[in-house]
C-alpha cells in the first residue's frame, strides 16, 4: 500500500521518490511484453528516431491495451500515480495518457545526444520510470541530485518568460552536489520530477537496461505545451508544488 502523503512530501523535499520491487511479483511479465515491443511490429505503433545507444517506443495508454501489453499498461497508468500527481500539483486533471518503451545498450560516443547529459525537462511534469530489469550502475541506473528541482524550475519559468528557447543540454542547479545513482530490482517504480537535475548512468559493454516511461503533465505543463504566452498563465499555477524558499 503506497502512503501518497508520505510520496507527496518526499516528492516536495527531495523531487524524486522511490518505490523498491512495487511490482516484483509481474516483472516476468513485464519483461516479457518489454520484448515484445522491439521483437514484433505492433500496427500503429513505430520506433522513435535512432540514437546511439537507445532505443524508444513511444505508446499511448490505448495502444498498450490494443496491443495486449497489459502488465505493462497496468503499472505505467495506474490509479496511485495519478493520484500522487493530483497531491503534487494540487490539481483534479493530472493527465496521464502517454508512455515510452525503452531499451538502453552501451553508448559509443558519449559526446552525442541523448538523456546521459545532465538536465532538466522542458515542462513541469511528474515522470514514472520502471524498472522492467534489475538495473545497476553497470547498466544505466539513473543518477538524480535530490532537492534540485525548484531552482531548476525557477530557470524555466524565466527561460519561458524570457521567450530564451530550451537547451539541451541545459544549464544544472546543484553543480557542486554528489549524484545519487538509484539502484533497483526488476518492478521498481521511481517517480520523479522532471525539474531535478538528472541524468542517465552509463550502460557497460555487453550490458542491458530495459526500462519504461509515463508521464503526467501539471496544469502549468498543459498550458506550456499548448503555446500559453507565460503573461497569461495563472499565478497560482506557477509554483503548485513548492519554491526555492522551502530549499
Amino acid at each position: 500500500m503506497i502512503d501518497l502523503q508520505q510520496a507527496t512530501q518526499t516528492l516536495r523535499e527531495k523531487g524524486v521518490v522511490v518505490f523498491p520491487g512495487l511490482y516484483a511479483d509481474l516483472s516476468a511479465a513485464l519483461l516479457q511484453e518489454h520484448h515484445r515491443c522491439f521483437a514484433e511490429t505492433l500496427p500503429g505503433l513505430k520506433l522513435a528516431p535512432p540514437m546511439d545507444g537507445e532505443k524508444i517506443l513511444p505508446a499511448r495508454a490505448i495502444d498498450l491495451v490494443n496491443h495486449q501489453l497489459t502488465t505493462l499498461h497496468q503499472c505505467l497508468f495506474p490509479d496511485w500515480f495519478r493520484q500522487l500527481g493530483a497531491q503534487y500539483f494540487q490539481c483534479s486533471d493530472s493527465r496521464n495518457d502517454f508512455a515510452s518503451i525503452c531499451e538502453d545498450t552501451f553508448k559509443h560516443d558519449r559526446q552525442g545526444p541523448g538523456n546521459h547529459h545532465p538536465h532538466w525537462d522542458p515542462t513541469l511534469s511528474l515522470r514514472l520510470m520502471l524498472y522492467v530489469s534489475d538495473v545497476t550502475a553497470e547498466n544505466g541506473a539513473i543518477q538524480v541530485k535530490p532537492g534540485t528541482h525548484y531552482r531548476n524550475h525557477q530557470a524555466r519559468l524565466d527561460q519561458w518568460k524570457k521567450h530564451i528557447p530550451y537547451q539541451d543540454p541545459c544549464p544544472c542547479s546543484g553543480t557542486t552536489l554528489p549524484y545519487e545513482s538509484i539502484e533497483g530490482r526488476a518492478g521498481t517504480a521511481v517517480v520523479f520530477d522532471v525539474s531535478v537535475t538528472h541524468r542517465k548512468g552509463t550502460v557497460s559493454k555487453e550490458a542491458r537496461r530495459s526500462v519504461a516511461f509515463s508521464h503526467i503533465h501539471s496544469p502549468l505543463a498543459q498550458l506550456q505545451l499548448a503555446g500559453t504566452p507565460f503573461n497569461a498563465i495563472p499565478p497560482s499555477l506557477l509554483w503548485p508544488h513548492g519554491n526555492p524558499d522551502d530549499q
